[in-house]
């Protein structure tokens, strides 16, 4: 029986991109579990449903619309309730004046235009409501 370490490098690269590809310790994929000897497999089927560029991305970013950006810490509890009790995404209306918003279409930048407050949650997470 082969080890960990021996079934890893019967691993090809082109082994992430294929739909066989069983993302397991212990078995490399569906058809061949315990990898290919050659550099290449003639089973190879790359995954369909997913674009090239999202396959991978640097620890600590991810992919939204095609654009590289940061992966932001999630919220504490208390940032969340203050969201929802707070951001005109949920209430209708700005936070800082009461001016009521309209949602449709649903804006991407909430900035009230009566009296100027900006979603800074929404920008950089580092405002308050």
């Amino acid at each position: 029986m082969k080890s960990v370490n021996e079934k890893k490098n019967m691993k090809i690269p082109d082994c992430n991109r294929c739909q066989f590809y069983a993302h397991q310790l212990y078995i490399v994929c569906a058809l061949h579990p315990n990898g290919v000897e050659q550099d290449s497999c003639f089973d190879f089927q790359p995954l369909t449903d997913v674009e090239e560029e999202s396959l991978w991305a640097p620890y600590g970013y991810s992919y939204y619309n095609g654009e590289l950006i940061p992966n932001v810490p999630p919220l504490t509890r208390q940032q969340q309730e203050e969201i929802l009790n707070h951001h005109p995404l949920f209430t209708d209306f700005c936070p800082n004046c009461g001016q009521h918003y309209e949602k449709h279409p649903v804006p991407s930048i909430w900035d009230c235009t009566n009296c100027g407050w900006s979603d800074e949650w929404g920008k950089d997470r580092k405002g308050r409501y």
